[in-house]
């Protein structure tokens, strides 16, 4: 059997697309608003451009625990980024959306 080269395997690997988490991120909630209750934004990338973003929302303590605080997905965007991380189609549409208080 034939010893197959590692190091020329690894070298001739498809170069990664840019990863635009924090650009993305930043578009969403400029765009669609700032959650009051806002727990943190998940960025998921696909393929050929394409994420999943996930706005997650902390929901009022219901329980007696201080430490049991839950979490659920606010608004969630299939998106199509550019090379740049420009957002440049959103499922559904990125609009600015109104917050109880």
């Amino acid at each position: 059997m034939a010893k197959v080269d590692q190091a020329a395997a690894q070298k001739s690997a498809p170069v990664a697309e840019s990863d635009h988490t924090e650009k993305i991120k930043s578009q969403i909630l400029e765009k669609a608003g700032r959650p009051p209750s806002l727990h943190h934004v998940e960025v998921c990338r696909h393929h050929n451009g394409n994420y999943r973003v996930n706005v997650w929302e902390k929901l009022k303590p219901t329980g007696d625990s201080a430490f049991s605080t839950e979490v659920h997905i606010g608004a969630s965007y299939y998106l199509k980024v550019s090379d740049s991380g420009e957002i440049m189609a959103c499922n559904p549409p990125l609009t600015q959306r109104r917050f109880t208080a």
